[in-house]
């Protein structure tokens, strides 16, 4: 008997352990916004750094930080509370903190073993674009994109040791920029950054072409390099030694700049199409880059190129397994690896040696556009950014073949009850003709709005039309006489998706502009046929796309431009308090 109830509290002991070590590793339910229960997909890739001791990766994403087993390839964490993209992300040598840039304008400090947020710096007026770390740890630079501001922070008190945001050293030629027909937007903004290996310098990329290195400790300029032409400079990057800085501008040019007592010596690498993400091998012999191979194979496939840094010579291009374009890569360091990451799904890595490559992780990158829910509402299907039909299981999130032998229709506008009225858009989206589907006679057009009408669905009964337009108001019409019941502004011009609830009762948009996050990315409730404001959900940090409910109404997908789809549990939105 007392064996029997050791072994009942042992088996009892384990099932825990097993129960908790799966939803541990259930990562499409970490770190979800109130009232989400499924994540699909793991954002849209930006970034990508090895830990300084080479046993984890930390990849930046549009919904948060990735951090991944570099050996198991497994994910450990998300790291997330950047309200928009994460752009860029640095380690200082000794790895003790993660330092994050994100469109939001906030940097911010991570402990990568708990997970835990350590401080964030605000200052920026834009998005950031460029941030580097202090070897020693100490201080952090980040730059600004259009407000173009460099800032140098303290790390431990957060505050701004210097800043500089006006630049007077370019005025020649910002006027040829000026005058010339081939203008440069926020000529000053800042593309890239980097610190030297000592500490003493840090440099900046800027999108006029120019580079600039300044002081660490006082924030002085020290020298301005002007060889490239007036294009951005898209990446750059200090050699191991720090004698060297490689930088790339945004189509053609790669050159290495080696500083000497006085002026830096520069000299261009061999030419390749649209290069960026440089990175050195830890030994300095080699640089590494993306872009394309030759003018054949822009927008066709991209590469990974190889440099002899001694001599300047491009050694190996090996294609990468996608056709987009590389947005970052990271050199493992013992040198032996390279991690590129880029707009398609799947992290790629490479032995830096044959440039061979397999598969590192998947499930990043775009997830789709459209979404549409089986009439049992176990299934969602959606159309990708490559066009592929897929079907997703709405429990597990997992992609799954495609059902038979049901169909289900893609058609996010057709009608839902016995009434045969639709609507298209005409000249050019900025009118919508109301029309009745069987008999094809025009009913009303609408013409109020002075902007494209993005998007348009009709409530449950067919009596009302919710339209929402670039003019960043919706505006909900009588159907049967074409008359403007309400208007709802939205405050963003990016407002695409809207519904009603099944009952009717409740509006639904995505891509309403929130005045704190400072940006469009909401999701908004209102109720009808008041307008007044319900509640808003906070969970992605690009556009949404499409909105969708099951047929039970109980379960409402969304999906966004930062590469996710968000399953949220209607029933507990609607019981919630405002």
């Amino acid at each position: 008997m007392k064996f029997t109830k050791y072994w009942y509290s042992i088996a009892f002991f384990v099932f825990m352990l097993i129960s908790l070590n799966l939803y541990a590793q259930d990562y499409s339910r970490w770190n979800l916004p109130e009232g989400a229960k499924l994540r699909i997909g793991k954002g849209e890739l930006n970034d990508v750094k090895f830990t300084p001791d080479g046993k984890r990766v930390a990849v930046a994403t549009d919904i948060g930080i990735w951090i991944y087993d570099a050996n198991t390839r497994k994910e450990l964490a998300l790291l997330t509370g950047h309200a928009q993209r994460v752009t860029v992300i640095d380690f200082p040598a000794d790895g003790r903190f993660l330092a994050s840039g994100s469109l939001d304008g906030t940097v911010r400090l991570w402990n990568i073993d708990t997970g835990e947020q350590t401080a964030i710096f605000e200052g920026h007026r834009g998005g950031i674009e460029g941030i580097a770390v202090s070897p020693d740890g100490k201080t952090i630079v980040s730059g600004g994109d259009w407000g173009a501001s460099i800032i140098l922070w303290d790390v431990e008190t957060g505050v701004q040791l210097n800043r500089r945001s006006k630049y007077y050293d370019n005025l020649f030629r910002r006027l040829k920029i000026y005058f010339d027909s081939s203008t440069v937007p926020s000529p000053n903004a800042i593309e890239a950054m980097d610190f030297s290996p000592d500490g003493k310098t840090y440099a900046s990329g800027h999108r006029d072409g120019l580079i600039r290195v300044w002081n660490a400790e006082n924030g002085r300029k020290l020298s301005v390099i002007g060889t490239h032409n007036r294009e951005g400079v898209e990446s750059l990057v200090y050699s191991p030694d720090g004698t060297t800085i490689a930088s790339c501008t945004t189509a053609t040019q790669i050159m290495l700049h080696t500083f000497t007592k006085r002026k830096p010596k520069s000299r261009h690498l061999p030419y390749v199409p649209f290069p960026n993400n440089l990175v050195f091998s830890p030994d300095g012999n080699h640089l590494y880059g993306s872009g394309y191979l030759h003018k054949n194979t822009f927008g066709r496939q991209t590469y990974i190129h190889k440099w002899n840094v001694n001599t300047g010579a491009l050694i190996k291009s090996k294609p990468i397994l996608h056709k987009y374009m590389v947005t970052g890569l990271a050199v493992s360091p013992d040198g032996k690896t390279l991690l590129s990451v880029n707009w398609g799904d799947t992290i790629v890595s490479w032995d830096t040696e044959s440039l061979k490559h397999s598969t590192f992780t998947t499930g990043h990158g775009t997830v789709g556009r459209t979404l549409q829910f089986s009439p049992d509402g176990k299934i969602i299907n959606t159309i990708s950014g490559k066009d592929k039909l897929k079907f997703l299981d709405v429990e597990t999130g997992a992609e799954i073949p495609k059902p038979k032998p049901k169909k289900y229709s893609t058609n996010s506008k057709s009608p839902t009850s016995q009434r045969t009225i639709s609507a298209e858009h005409i000249k050019k989206w900025k009118v919508l003709r109301v029309f009745d589907m069987e008999t094809g006679a025009d009913l009303f057009d609408i013409t109020k709005h002075n902007e494209i009408i993005w998007g348009y669905n009709f409530s449950p009964d067919k009596k009302i039309l919710a339209t929402t337009s670039m003019d960043m108001t919706i505006r909900l019409w009588e159907v049967s006489t074409g008359e403007e019941l309400l208007m709802i502004p939205t405050f963003s011009r990016w407002c695409k998706a809207i519904t009603f609830t099944p009952d009717g009762k409740m509006l639904v948009a995505g891509g309403v502009y929130d005045r704190n996050m400072k940006n469009s990315s909401q999701i908004r409730i209102w109720e009808l046929p008041s307008g007044e404001e319900f509640k808003t959900l906070a969970g992605h940090t690009e556009g949404v796309e499409s909105l969708r409910f099951s047929p039970d109404g109980k379960t409402l997908a969304s999906c966004s431009g930062d590469g996710t789809f968000l399953v949220w549990d209607w029933e507990q939105i609607s019981q919630s308090t405002k």
